[in-house]
């Protein structure tokens, strides 16, 4: 059992910080269908609105994603962060009210494989192309938290003419002197974990009664993704002098107490995109849809329906 690995070589307060670290990485995974809510925010977020789930082949990917909302309404592409694939969340349903909602698993993450050949940002840029292609997405709105942020920005240095309203949360892919993004790969369990959260007692009511094997399995392949992708450097070095071309109107919205990727790269996104806003949320951290479900939804809402 891996309840017992971790047990067997960890204290109970570092076994419990562990899982809240592999569970939470990144992401608002506590908000996955079948996982029991007891924050208060998320009920107010989330709707009866039904999903489907799909496959479809990308260019010989075949990519996992789930899809929302109605098929007139404007087509929004969500981009996860990492270790937040195979997981439909409040937000989603929330957004799905108001736009045609695409929430793939990006290759390497949640159920979607990644190609060996699939090794750096390049390839996913072209990867996202091409799923735009196969959805029959001409310039859906596009809208990516921590690592889907920076793919999101990258798409639009890259594809102006296929990207719609931006909109980039938490965002990796540029670096700011002074201001260093954690390095998750140095870091320990509890660490991670308190730079996930502004609160940490947030977390505490959510933990799952017991280790699910394949959920475990799958935080370490997607770390494995995350590491083919943003280690050393942790960013693109050329990134910041290409944002300027990007043409969507942008949003960037930031947790004001995000320990992972500091908000000074909220400022340094604004100040780089021309014409963009931005929207600082107080009291919440790298993942404000899991502590702010609310603000955030409506500060997005607000943006691509002017």
């Amino acid at each position: 059992m891996w309840y017992t690995f971790f047990q067997i070589r960890q204290s109970p307060g570092e076994s419990t910080v562990l899982f809240l670290m592999m569970y939470c990485l990144l992401s608002p995974a506590i908000f996955q269908e079948g996982c029991t809510m007891t924050f208060d925010e998320a009920s107010s977020v989330a709707t009866s609105l039904e999903k489907t789930e799909r496959t479809v082949d990308v260019r010989g990917i075949a990519t996992h994603m789930f899809e929302a909302g109605s098929p007139g309404a404007p087509p929004l592409l969500y981009l996860h962060g990492t270790n937040l694939g195979n997981l439909w969340l409040a937000f989603h349903t929330t957004l799905a009210q108001q736009f045609h909602v695409f929430a793939p698993d990006t290759p390497g993450f949640g159920l979607t494989e990644r190609p060996n050949w699939m090794r750096d940002m390049s390839d996913y840029i072209l990867y996202l192309r091409d799923l735009l292609d196969t959805l029959g997405l001409d310039k859906p709105f596009i809208v990516g938290h921590s690592l889907g942020g920076w793919m999101a920005a990258e798409l639009a240095v890259w594809y102006p003419e296929r990207t719609g309203k931006l909109v980039l949360s938490n965002s990796v892919g540029i670096r700011v002197k002074g201001q260093p993004i954690a390095n998750l790969f140095a870091m320990n369990a509890q660490e991670i974990l308190m730079a996930c959260f502004d609160d940490f007692s947030a977390a505490a009511p959510l933990i799952p009664g017991e280790f699910n094997a394949d959920f475990m399995i799958s935080q370490y392949r997607q770390l494995t993704t995350l590491a083919s992708l943003a280690w050393n450097p942790t960013y693109d070095p050329k990134l910041e002098r290409r944002l300027e071309r990007i043409t969507s109107p942008t949003l960037i919205v930031w947790g004001k107490n995000d320990r992972l990727v500091p908000s000074a790269y909220g400022d340094a996104f604004h100040g780089l995109i021309p014409g963009s806003e931005l929207v600082i949320l107080e009291g919440t951290g790298h993942m404000p849809m899991f502590e702010k479900p609310e603000e955030w939804s409506n500060a997005i809402r607000e943006f691509l329906q002017k």
